[in-house]
């Protein structure tokens, strides 16, 4: 499976009605050397006195099918042409934009874009060039998404920096929800919203929901998808809305995912804004700790059993550790156990988070209290001992008042900039040819 090539500060992407299907997008690429040239110079799109050519257009396409493990076929290609048009349109807007107010992209604000491709790729500092060729992808469309993107994120924060303002009273009373919540089961969700904004255009809409869904179940990339198509303010972070109650989100979206398992995709949902396509990344009780994550001091005592020693000798060694276990009252008293027995390892395991521990130790850890020994553990080389000397408390799973402040002001900061994209679009002289 190839790696998915991930946008930073990516720019959701509202869908538009939509146009008919553009076969000139995917035939120009079967066409002769000099017929495809001449094609892919013509216009896709005029936006105010600059335009986006065909071959923007088939370049785009062709990114957004890899990097969303789309099918590489003509029908997915006319299928989110439209989509994919109007992408380049919004980005060509915004960088408009940022050239009027004077809002430039360094060299050094695009070598941060590509390091962080690079870092959600898992990949080496300055592999990005190769990691695109080797997908098959046209870098140039790739810079031009990253320096669009890069552009609209500095032109936002400039705008709405001294707007986007969090009251500690919001964050404490989010924070006291989710205690008031406490020991309920939440979901963390992913959506991809398709807006119906033409009553007219619903049936055309759903067609491409339905077929969207069909493809994400079928190995398309989640949030890829989101990225690239989703209406909501959060595909910028591929679609992610976080951790929920489903209680709290729309009625219909809420019946449809309490009956979800982590993993599944949903159905198209029509709501009052249009088709959501949902999934169900995982789920957890909230402000519940997780024992695993529990440090603990440990003590032990190890009796080794040799490979080629019969039953007999682990039988007496067994006999051993359980008289121990049954007289050892402290930590202190199994260390000199340990002395005593000549047992050949450190008696002091110092702390270690339980989930760090071998599965044969964990779970008879995770459960024994301070000043508690364990009964005899075999082990495939010997048995073993073992008392927890100290415990420190796992960490629930609430976020922090920081954690909270900082998402509340990014999904602003999305809202923000979601209505100037949108006062733009409606001033802005839009043409397009295909």
């Amino acid at each position: 499976m190839k790696p998915v090539l991930r946008s930073v500060l990516a720019t959701p992407i509202l869908a538009v009605p939509i146009l008919a299907a553009t076969l000139a997008v995917v035939a120009a690429t079967l066409l002769p050397g000099p017929a495809r040239a001449q094609e892919q110079q013509r216009i896709a799109a005029v936006v105010n006195d600059e335009i986006v050519s065909m071959r923007d257009l088939q370049n785009r396409l062709r990114m957004v099918i890899i990097a969303s493990r789309l099918p590489q076929t003509d029908e997915t290609a006319q299928r989110i042409a439209p989509q994919v048009l109007r992408s380049l349109i919004d980005e060509q807007i915004q960088l408009q934009e940022a050239k009027r107010l004077n809002v430039a992209v360094s060299d050094q604000d695009m070598a941060r874009a590509r390091a962080d491709v690079e870092q959600r790729n898992n990949l080496k500092p300055g592999q990005f060039a190769n990691f695109v060729r080797n997908l098959g992808v046209d870098p140039d469309t790739v810079e031009r998404q990253l320096r669009a993107q890069v552009a609209w994120g500095k032109l936002v924060r400039r705008r709405f920096g001294n707007d986007v303002t969090v009251s500690q009273e919001e964050v404490t009373d989010v924070l006291d929800r989710m205690q008031a919540d406490a020991g309920k089961t939440q979901k963390r969700i992913a959506e991809i919203l398709l807006p119906v904004e033409d009553p007219a255009n619903e049936a055309q809409v759903r067609q491409l929901a339905d077929r969207i869904t069909e493809q994400l179940r079928g190995g398309a990339n989640f949030a890829a998808v989101a990225r690239q198509f989703s209406g909501a303010a959060n595909a910028a972070v591929g679609g992610d809305i976080g951790w929920v109650l489903p209680e709290r989100m729309a009625p219909e979206i809420a019946e449809a995912v309490a009956k979800m398992e982590t993993g599944q995709i949903s159905e198209p949902i029509r709501t009052l804004l249009g088709f959501h396509i949902v999934q169900v990344v995982d789920s957890r009780v909230l402000a519940e700790a997780d024992p695993l994550k529990a440090v603990v001091d440990l003590k032990q005592l190890f009796l080794p059993v040799p490979p080629d020693a019969g039953p007999d000798v682990r039988g007496s060694q067994r006999a051993l550790a359980e008289a121990v276990s049954s007289s050892a009252q402290s930590c202190d008293d199994l260390v000199e156990l340990a002395k005593e027995v000549k047992s050949p390892t450190s008696a002091s395991l110092g702390e270690i988070q339980v989930g760090e521990l071998a599965p044969a130790l964990r779970d008879p850890v995770a459960t024994l209290k301070v000043g508690e020994v364990s009964t005899p553990i075999d082990l495939p080389n010997g048995v073993m001992v073992l008392m927890v000397c100290s415990r420190k408390a796992p960490p629930n799973n609430l976020p922090s008042p920081e954690q909270i402040r900082q998402q509340l002001e990014t999904q602003r900061f999305e809202i923000s900039a979601q209505r100037y994209l949108r006062d733009l679009r409606r001033s802005a002289f839009v043409e397009p040819r295909v």
